[in-house]
């Protein structure tokens, strides 16, 4: 039926090879992620359809099987087939067919890896690629997402912060913190090193999971992004947080603070970054999320928070029902990274 693709339950790399040639954005930032061959061996029951011509794969669309909800984490085009345009090729009309077969046959239940009751991305609303695969195949907007900078030229130690190998310890209250979120599973989030702060009864008072991503940054967001992409090497101070060619930094998810205060989110965040040696965390979240909608006027993020503000994301779905939900939509870090 989908003769175009080659299905796949595991990386080649030739897919790899395609993915990591892969610049994201178009009218805002502009960066590369430098971790593609590690992050893809990281991906949670994936499954790969690829079009495949003289052992070359000129695209690629790649799916976390998270349950019956199938996570679109990798769109990709080689550049000879971008170079020729999306809405005049009559190979992406070919293509665009097939993906539309596979994303119904799937929702009708027809597909033989499994009944899928939504399939979810997140769409930069200024990336005109990622619009267009949004809109062509029935995608619609049903939340957003926060990109969350905190940065520290010199972050403060905490003698509280502390790094976990046992998700067991936080596994309860993780459960019980998220589970209602939409969205909610834990395949990534349960893979350590975890950061934690307990009080002197033993508790948990702040949580997080992290990983580090390491991009190649061409432009940053907004309308100076290309102009500061040029200087901040030469600024003292932003030159510590964004190194362009290549630029590491903490991905949290599944972030926990007691009470959503503030003050504590400070501490835990500096702390992580402290001991990791990094003076930037990224944090994608849902801008409903409890925590961050509580403490968002409150934290000072830092210096280039001061430069760049919050870029917002589309988190887009297709299903064939209606949401009924009005929780906030789980993010995982690894999703971004």
């Amino acid at each position: 039926m989908h003769s175009l693709f080659k299905i796949r339950e595991k990386e080649t790399p030739e897919i790899i090879e395609l993915l990591e040639s892969v610049t994201l954005g178009t009218n805002g930032a502009h960066y590369r992620h430098l971790d593609t061959a590690e992050r893809i061996t990281e991906a949670d029951n994936p499954l790969f359809l690829s079009i495949e011509r003289n052992s070359n794969v000129i695209s690629n669309v790649t799916f976390c099987r998270r349950a019956s909800h199938w996570y679109v984490r990798y769109f990709a085009f080689s550049p000879k087939l971008q170079s020729i345009g999306v809405k005049k090729s009559k190979g992406r009309s070919l293509l665009k067919m097939e993906l539309e077969d596979y994303f119904q046959a799937s929702l009708d239940g027809e597909n033989e890896k499994g009944k899928v009751d939504s399939f979810y991305a997140y769409i930069d609303p200024k990336n005109e690629k990622s619009l267009w695969m949004s809109q062509v195949f029935g995608f619609k907007t049903v939340g957003e997402i926060a990109t969350q900078t905190f940065s520290r030229v010199n972050p403060k130690a905490s003698t509280r912060v502390r790094k976990s190998d046992d998700w067991k310890e936080a596994e309860g209250l993780i459960e019980k913190h998220f589970s209602h979120y939409q969205y909610s599973y834990m395949a990534q989030s349960s893979k350590p090193p975890f950061y934690l702060i307990k009080d002197e009864n033993g508790e948990i008072i702040a949580f997080a999971k992290v990983a580090i991503s390491t991009w190649e940054i061409r432009r940053l967001p907004g309308k100076a992004g290309g102009f500061l992409t040029k200087i901040i090497p030469f600024v003292p101070g932003l030159n510590r947080l964004i190194r362009p060619k290549r630029n590491a930094c903490i991905v949290p998810e599944a972030v926990i603070v007691k009470d959503n205060n503030p003050e504590l989110l400070t501490e835990f965040f500096q702390g992580i970054l402290k001991l990791e040696d990094k003076n930037l965390i990224l944090w994608w979240t849902d801008v409903n999320d409890h925590l961050y909608s509580e403490v968002k006027d409150e934290v000072k993020w830092g210096l280039l928070h001061k430069v760049i503000g919050v870029s917002k994301a589309n988190i887009v779905q297709r299903s064939n029902t209606k949401p009924t939900s009005e929780e906030p939509f789980y993010t995982s870090g690894f999703d971004f990274i």
